[in-house]
């Protein structure tokens, strides 16, 4: 029998299940032999897969003061679970948790597998604002009046200083379904057709899309539908990792068969 490998997942992505599917049908071939361990914060919804999954992050396994728990924490998680590999499937914007899974891999000299979905590329079908933040995006956003805005929470945060001028329509994962003076917050879980999309933006009656390049095929039917309707997006560039340590893939059969 192959020696057991212990592989911690960091998921939260329709990428990161597809790889967990992937490494636990290894099993299943003989090939290897994998216990794997699926982290996910657990704030959407849990995934159904056949092995163990843990959930809420790694602060809670952070002991004594320290500057970053979620760093320590995860080395203590990673050490106590006799990791051999660490798997990076989160979503491209979430820098703090790839930031921490480099640096505590490398300290502990295990082996990362980052993988990174390939980002939407613009067509001269498109009306692509390029933008680096959220800061960026609400100067770009002020010719227009009403903006889907689907970043996340960040913009959820800046609610209540919309201009006088626009009304917000903001989709999330997690906040419940409201309407006010100057928004409407619609609670929603994708993926969404263009269909789908294009019916949102004619009901809300939007004139610019703001989003993140988070590539895949889960939500860009709200692209589809914006060279449809002839609307500009504004899109946030993706951020760079502060730590760069590992083994990248943009294709899971690579990262894979590099694994086993």
């Amino acid at each position: 029998m192959k020696a057991l490998m212990k592989v911690l997942l960091l998921g939260g992505t329709r990428d990161a299940i597809n790889i967990a599917h992937s490494l636990l049908a290894l099993n299943e071939s003989g090939e290897t032999h994998i216990e794997l361990i699926y982290s996910i914060a657990g704030i959407v919804r849990q995934p159904t897969i056949s092995c163990s999954i843990h959930t809420g992050g790694f602060s809670q396994f952070s002991t004594g003061a320290t500057s970053n728990r979620s760093q320590q924490g995860m080395k203590r998680f990673i050490q106590q679970n006799d990791i051999d590999k660490v798997v990076d499937a989160t979503h491209p914007y979430a820098i703090t948790i790839s930031t921490n899974a480099s640096v505590v891999c490398e300290r502990l000299n295990i082996p990362l597998f980052k993988y990174v979905r390939p980002p939407w590329l613009v067509t001269d079908k498109d009306q692509w604002i390029t933008v680096n933040n959220w800061t960026e995006a609400k100067k770009a956003m002020h010719p227009f009046k009403r903006p889907f805005v689907t970043i996340g929470r960040i913009a959820n945060q800046d609610i209540n200083a919309i201009p006088e001028h626009q009304f917000w329509t903001l989709r999330s994962a997690i906040e419940e379904s409201q309407t006010h003076d100057q928004y409407c917050l619609i609670k929603a879980v994708g993926p969404y057709t263009e269909e789908q999309e294009t019916e949102l933006l004619k009901t809300h009656l939007i004139d610019v899309i703001v989003c993140k390049n988070s590539g895949g095929s889960a939500v860009d039917g709200k692209l589809s539908a914006a060279r449809k309707l002839n609307l500009p997006v504004i899109m946030l560039s993706r951020p760079e990792a502060d730590k760069a340590y590992g083994n990248l893939f943009d294709n899971e059969c690579s990262l894979i068969k590099s694994i086993r």
